[in-house]
């Protein structure tokens, strides 16, 4: 199913029972198992507790006429790979917006985040803004202009676009004031991250690699996308991992967390170790981003040649594979990128022994349960990651590979 497709559903969804998005993103990300990062009591834990006098936040009311010129020019980002669903909301939803501006019922608050180039990007409040530019800010030409339907009081106006209403129904729409908070530009990343997090409270809520598309624009987003859109990662993953809200984004977060800060780092708390990398990677030189990058591909290459269609995947109860499980792929993507080329080479020419091996892993209850039940937790991401390492060292270190392997 196309995006295209999966915005269709959406809209179709969110019509009939908005409640039910959250089952549908469900759905659609199905190839992937669920995760229980933490277990009671451990949710979470904030290790590194930031500062309250970093929190810069400002009130400003603004003015629809001034937010349609914006939205005109590109001062306000209403950025498709923020969120990637940004026109939602059906043409009547969208309507009666307007309508709650024509009869002047306040609008709830937007927030947006300052750029140091002074161009706002919508944290909360996405749908009614995309609603606003499609009724004002766009060419009357454009097929995309809303016309206004199923309006619920004034229907007179029903089939109207702004152009159509009277002057001073435009005139009172242009002069309502909205209120928005802005998180202003210098504010330290970490703390617009849980800002994003604790203000999103959109019918369709930004999911954490959004956020982080957002907080960390530049180097370390862009990184993210290109791997997870290469052909390496499609082929490793079989196409299986959605990308319509960035989940595949997330799946390179975690190996690029695993991969640059090691165990070593790794403190308990898995969203603060996918954001230290990202700070991490705002800051590396090209020639580092380089074989961050090549060691990523080395470590698809290879799981798709080894693993094949059974990549990543637990074994069912019926001895079948079953979903893409999140912490397999990055524990063994890891461990393959810290090997040598020809060390890859070697697991290649010896699946088979690597295959008996794994499969004999997949069937240990102490092992499964580092996968499955409290994966966040750090003697759980040590089983798994030292449990990998394990059975490919051991193929490694048997004396028959180096007298069956032609070099």
């Amino acid at each position: 199913m196309n995006n295209d497709r999966k915005t269709q559903n959406l809209r179709k969804k969110e019509k009939e029972n908005p409640e039910e998005l959250e089952e549908i993103e469900t759905e659609q990300t199905s190839p992937i198992e669920a995760e229980q990062l933490y277990l009671e009591n451990t949710d979470g834990i904030i290790t590194e507790p930031f500062n309250p006098k970093d929190v810069d936040i400002v009130s400003q009311p603004m003015v629809i006429s001034n937010i349609v010129e914006d939205l005109k020019d590109g001062s306000i980002i209403l950025d498709p790979d923020f969120q990637r669903i940004p026109d939602l909301w059906n043409p009547q939803k969208q309507s009666r917006l307007i309508e709650s501006l024509i009869i002047r019922i306040p609008l709830p608050t937007f927030y947006f985040d300052a750029g140091e180039d002074e161009k706002l990007i919508v944290v909360d409040g996405l749908q009614r803004l995309y609603a606003i530019k499609k009724f004002m800010a766009l060419k009357e030409d454009d097929p995309q202009r809303l016309i206004l339907t199923g309006l619920e009081y004034l229907t007179e106006y029903n089939g109207h676009s702004f152009e159509m209403l009277p002057p001073t129904i435009r005139k009172r729409i242009k002069e309502q004031v909205i209120t928005s908070y802005i998180i202003r530009a210098g504010t330290p990343d970490k703390v617009r991250t849980s800002i994003f997090t604790r203000i999103n409270t959109g019918g369709l809520t930004l999911q954490p690699a959004e956020i982080k598309n957002s907080v960390y624009r530049g180097q370390a987003a862009n990184l993210l996308k290109e791997l997870a859109h290469s052909h390496e990662f499609l082929q490793a993953t079989g196409g299986k991992i959605d990308s319509s809200r960035m989940l595949d984004c997330e799946f390179v977060n975690r190996f690029l967390a695993f991969y640059l800060l090691g165990l070593e780092q790794y403190t308990g708390n898995l969203e603060e170790y996918l954001n230290n990398v990202m700070i991490r990677l705002q800051k590396e030189p090209k020639e580092q981003i380089e074989i961050f990058r090549q060691d990523f591909f080395k470590a698809m290459k290879y799981v798709n040649l080894i693993f094949g269609d059974s990549a990543f995947r637990k074994i069912n109860i019926n001895g079948k594979y079953g979903r893409i499980n999140k912490p397999l792929f990055d524990s063994i993507s890891v461990n393959l990128a810290k090997l040598s080329a020809n060390d890859c080479e070697k697991l290649l020419h010896n699946k088979s022994k690597l295959h008996d091996k794994y499969i004999a892993l997949l069937q240990n209850k102490e092992f499964i349960n580092a996968i499955t039940n409290g994966t966040a937790k750090i003697p759980n991401v040590q089983n798994r990651y030292q449990q990998i390492n394990k059975i490919f060292q051991e193929v490694l270190d048997d004396d028959s590979i180096f007298t069956n392997r032609k070099f």
